[in-house]
């Protein structure tokens, strides 16, 4: 809010009509005043009132309101009252014109991210002080970290010139994110001002632009000229490998970079780019032992090295990966990503307890709920039912966090491998301790037996009345009814609105698919279930598929689609329904 103006009684003989510079005026002032942010001299008995004169703003001069104001406004920001030192700031730099106090409060609105008072304060800055490139790339720069492109160039027109490389920096960050005509338009600016100057930045940043519009050829010749003019350009270098790796051109990318890694301390990204290149032009040999070098040239960046672990054993390179995330285990103990590829790595070479060993002492949030899943596929087999519970039941003791999930692993599980009863023990007891929790519901819901239909429609409904847009309830519900019950206008409605909340989903297309041929509608059904179909094919899906062909008239079309799928699930009992279901000759 602005600053109270002065009170009648308060005694300034002269406003300050020397065209003084405001920082030094205002910096005299302050040090005259001493201690008075804490404490003020008494004032005389009876002052004389004496009228003051109207308030002029005239260029160069600071009047009795502006230098109150802004003694106000640094008072406030020595006590950290920062709103009120902006606004103070502001509205003097709007009366007063002058560049010094409106450059003051574009730096307060910029530490207190204040982004449309900085728009503000920077554009009262330009009017003041036209020639200055300052105040034009700050809003510049924050025109473009906000996406507006059209509305920032205009100022980097005016300021580019001064050939700012951080601003260059940025257009280069936020170029993909650029339209077609925006892009355009960024070209020809700066291709203007590489006109009047060689500079490698601005160069680089061209040979992005020129590389988002696929004009590779452009592209290069704008990064080489950029090494021409600084050889040791390294955004330059990274772009112009970057772009002949997207090319396929994996070797001259390689050639690209070599030279700069013959220094004693190589720069990290280059010779990153570089063990990738290498791999990617299957010289797997040297890729190792460059992968090995970069580890020990970057001793202390852990992140680095657990990313060259995992691009080694994304390159089937098991030994090497597995010697580093066991050293990494011994430097960072409580960092236990690496026990997921080391179970990873158990696994694929069959050692299953090693790998169950690692994927339990697994902690971090990214990969704890996979490295559960990963041990009850392990465990795949009902005689380790005991050792599974005990398993999770540690988990869940341990990291009540994920207790939920968990319970829904142990349920499916149990589900999978016939113990119903227990996977339904087991969720009513969660649902008991999380009644109102909706993948709990849904996952009980799904484990009944198809008689209980009424529990299954209880709790979905509870399910839909927590999460009224949840389409896979939404689904579960309209193509249980349509299974299990004649409520196929119900059915079809709930479906529909799946379809809408999840327009691509197979298992939704198949429902609709389903309910339709329940209504009599095969034609429009045959529809939906090709799309299903083409999404996902399933035997259940082309069972249904089969079915509706059938009822549509198409008996070539069915018996053909039956067969196919026959010969690749003979024993399906979805296909061996639907069989029954036309009528099929046997073979």
């Amino acid at each position: 809010m602005k600053a109270p103006t002065l009170g009648r009684k308060v005694v300034i003989q002269t406003a300050t009509k020397a065209a003084t510079p405001f920082a030094a005026t205002l910096v005299a002032v302050l040090l005259s005043l001493g201690g008075c942010t804490s404490q003020f001299s008494k004032p005389a008995t009876n002052p004389e009132v004496v009228p003051l004169p109207p308030v002029e703003y005239r260029p160069g001069e600071l009047n009795r309101e502006t230098l109150y104001e802004l003694i106000v406004a640094e008072i406030a920001g020595q006590r950290k009252e920062f709103d009120l030192s902006l606004d103070n700031y502001l509205h003097q730099a709007r009366l007063t014109s002058d560049p010094e106090i409106a450059k003051r409060a574009t730096y307060i609105a910029q530490y207190l991210q204040r982004d449309d008072a900085l728009l503000q304060a920077s554009k009262l800055w330009q009017q003041a002080e036209p020639e200055n490139p300052e105040p034009y790339l700050i809003a510049a720069s924050l025109l473009l970290r906000k996406g507006n492109f059209t509305e920032a160039l205009p100022l980097l027109r005016k300021a580019l010139h001064h050939s700012d490389k951080q601003t260059l920096m940025l257009i280069s960050a936020q170029a993909d994110k650029l339209s077609p005509e925006e892009n355009n338009a960024y070209v020809q600016l700066l291709e203007e001002q590489a006109s009047k100057e060689t500079d490698a930045t601005l160069l680089t940043t061209l040979g992005i632009l020129y590389a988002l519009q696929g004009n590779s050829e452009t592209a290069l010749r704008r990064f080489d000229a950029a090494i021409s003019d600084d050889p040791d350009h390294l955004e330059a270098i990274l772009q112009k490998a970057e772009l002949l790796r997207s090319e396929g051109h994996f070797r001259n990318a390689i050639k690209v970079l070599e030279p700069k890694l013959e220094a004693d301390q190589p720069d990290q990204q280059l010779f990153t780019l570089y063990v990738q290149l290498l791999f990617q032009s299957k010289q797997t040999k040297k890729a190792v032992q460059q992968a090995l070098l970069l580890v020990e040239t970057f001793p202390e960046e852990p992140q680095l090295t657990f990313y060259t672990a995992l691009l080694l054993l994304e390159n089937e390179q098991v030994e090497p990966s597995r010697k580093i995330m066991l050293e990494l285990l011994q430097r960072y103990p409580d960092n236990t990503t690496p026990h997921y590829y080391l179970g990873l790595i158990e696994q694929h070479d069959g050692n299953n307890e090693k790998a169950i060993a690692h994927f339990i002492k697994v902690k971090d949030s990214n990969n704890i709920l996979q490295a559960y899943r990963r041990i009850a596929a392990l465990l795949d087999h009902p005689n380790n039912r005991d050792r599974l519970q005990g398993i999770l039941l540690d988990a869940r003791n341990n990291m009540p966090e994920i207790d939920i999930q968990l319970y829904v692993m142990e349920a499916e599980w149990l589900n999978l491998h016939d113990f119903k009863d227990a996977a339904l023990s087991l969720l009513d007891e969660a649902l008991q301790q999380h009644p109102n929790d909706a993948n709990l519901l849904y996952t009980r819901a799904m484990t009944l037996d198809p008689q209980d239909i009424s529990l299954i429609e209880k709790d979905l409904r509870q399910v839909l009345k927590l999460e009224p847009d949840n389409s896979m309830a939404l689904n579960a519900l309209g193509y249980t009814l349509s299974l299990y019950t004649d409520r196929f206008d119900e059915a079809f409605e709930l479906i529909d609105k799946a379809l809408q909340l999840s327009p691509n989903d197979p298992a939704i297309l198949d429902s609709m698919g389903w309910v339709l041929l329940k209504q009599g509608k095969a034609t429009a059904a045959v529809d939906f279930l090709k799309q299903a179909y083409d999404l996902f094919p399933d035997p259940e899906v082309s069972a249904h598929l089969i079915q509706a062909y059938h009822a549509a008239g198409n008996q070539q079309a069915a018996l053909s689609l039956l067969r196919e799928e026959q010969q690749k699930h003979p024993d399906n009992e979805f296909l061996l329904e639907a069989a029954t279901s036309i009528n099929a000759p046997q073979e």
